[in-house]
């Protein structure tokens, strides 16, 4: 469509000038129809106020005595509807018969109304009838015929009084003249301060259109001014500073993934770097050749288990892993899981008591749940102290599978909690690599357990431990 093509400013300008064209032209004719109503309104008052009084005198005096009172009544008739810039109306009045043989007359123009058989008809039946008569020079009259009632009864006697709407009809000219210079005044005015109140209303977009642009990979500081009502433009600008919030969470987010990945690659290179060079400087013995290559194949396979974790992350979080679907025993399940943390956890003198109250069986992809929350049993067991416990719970809540595993180690910073399944996100670096890891185990297990449409919740005290609980929908 066309609208669809031009800017939102002149689309609403567009749209406020079609709004007030509708609406000046319903009020110009509106008010042209009241002033015509009111103006002849008045015209056939005064036309029936005349007639009634001029009846009341048909049978009293003689002809000079209804001469003076007719041109008396005529006379207040025209001073009544005297306007500014008009001219007085000029009325006639006459008595006749129905047979139309004129008893008396008093003609203010040059002008003879005819008596109409509607007139008659309604005459005689006691109603008075007013009636418009236009001729063929275009001057229209307007007429009361009154019938004369004696006892109830018509007498045979009409009583017509007329005046021309010449002077009527010059008012409802200048009005409509009025009008027709008045509103198209009104309009542009109307349009124009749209037009600019229309660019006041959309400048908060104007500011997001340039807060927008002027953001950089490295400015990512900027926020809109958030306007104080609240409306439409209000939410706009709290969306876009929750946008920018985003994005700059997830810069900050990437920039320390990519200097986590230097660092702890940097590390085994190193060594890896330095075995080789120390080696060769020199002839050295089979058993000191043999010691370096050993130094050199434990970094490789350091190195090796970063990038297998860093492939494996990145295809659970493109969802590019095959999941292989199947009905897992829950008892068989938490047995293998204990299973594989065993020794770890004997290592690290370390227990875990286990308690399942779940259903006998559930969906998912065995292998990947086992790695998973292996990463966060290994996890706990990494912060606990010596002698601790580690508790692994297995229940059903509502339509979920909950595996809650709690710890009583040092517990998570509440600023650090955010962060945690961040990739290579260490709270204490130097307390993380002396117990193992390198730092993707719980970022791997987020992913992964999305995978199953699941979700991972954490609560921590500082001192007291911490609770990991993944729920998995049945």
């Amino acid at each position: 469509m066309f609208l669809e093509t031009i800017s939102v400013r002149l689309r609403l300008s567009l749209q406020h000038t079609a709004w007030m064209s509708l609406l000046l032209l319903s009020v110009g004719l509106g008010l042209f129809k009241i002033v015509e109503h009111n103006l002849y309104h008045s015209v056939d008052a005064a036309l029936l106020s005349s007639a009634n009084s001029m009846k009341d005198m048909t049978d009293i005096g003689g002809v000079a005595a209804k001469t003076e009172f007719f041109d008396q009544v005529l006379r207040n008739m025209g001073s009544q509807h005297e306007i500014a810039a008009a001219r007085l109306i000029r009325p006639f009045a006459k008595v006749i018969q129905v047979s139309r043989r004129e008893r008396f007359s008093h003609q203010g123009e040059d002008i003879t109304l005819p008596l109409t058989p509607k007139a008659i008809e309604r005459a005689e039946l006691g109603m008075a009838t007013l009636e418009t008569f236009t001729f063929k020079d275009g001057a229209s009259y307007r007429q009361a015929t009154l019938p004369v009632m004696r006892n109830s009864q018509f007498s045979g006697d009409l009583v017509q009084v007329g005046a021309s709407l010449g002077p009527t009809q010059g008012i409802l000219k200048g009005t409509a003249l009025l009008l027709c210079l008045l509103l198209p005044l009104i309009f542009v005015i109307s349009v124009v301060l749209g037009y600019f109140l229309t660019a006041k209303a959309l400048k908060p977009v104007r500011l997001t259109t340039e807060a927008a642009a002027s953001m950089g990979i490295d400015d990512l500081n900027i926020r809109l001014p958030v306007p104080p009502a609240k409306d439409e433009l209000q939410r706009l600008a709290l969306t876009f500073n929750a946008l920018f919030d985003r994005l700059e969470d997830a810069i900050k987010r990437l920039r320390r993934f990519s200097a986590d990945v230097s660092h702890e690659l940097r590390t085994p290179l190193s060594v890896v770097k330095g075995e080789a060079e120390l080696a060769l400087r020199k002839k050295r013995t089979p058993e000191e050749y043999e010691q370096s290559l050993s130094s050199i194949l434990r970094e490789a396979r350091h190195m090796a288990t970063i990038v297998d974790d860093l492939l494996l992350l990145a295809k659970a979080e493109s969802s590019h892993v095959v999941m292989s679907w199947e009905k897992i025993p829950t008892q068989e399940f938490l047995q293998e899981l204990m299973e594989s943390v065993k020794t770890p956890f004997r290592e690290r003198g370390v227990r875990i008591e286990s308690c399942c109250s779940g259903p006998e069986a559930f969906r998912g992809s065995k292998t990947y749940l086992l790695l998973a929350l292996k990463n966060i049993l290994l996890n706990a067991a990494k912060h606990s102290p010596q002698g601790g416990v580690v508790h692994l719970t297995v229940d059903k809540k509502q339509d979920s599978l909950v595996f809650s595993i709690s710890d009583q180690g040092d517990g998570i910073a509440p600023e650090d909690v955010p962060y945690i399944f961040d990739p290579f996100f260490r709270s204490d670096s130097a307390r993380n690599r002396a117990a193992g890891g390198v730092g993707i185990g719980l970022s791997l297990t987020l992913a992964l357990i999305k995978l199953h449409r699941g979700e991972i919740s954490v609560a921590s005290h500082l001192g007291k431990g911490s609770c990991f609980e993944t729920r998995l929908p049945l």
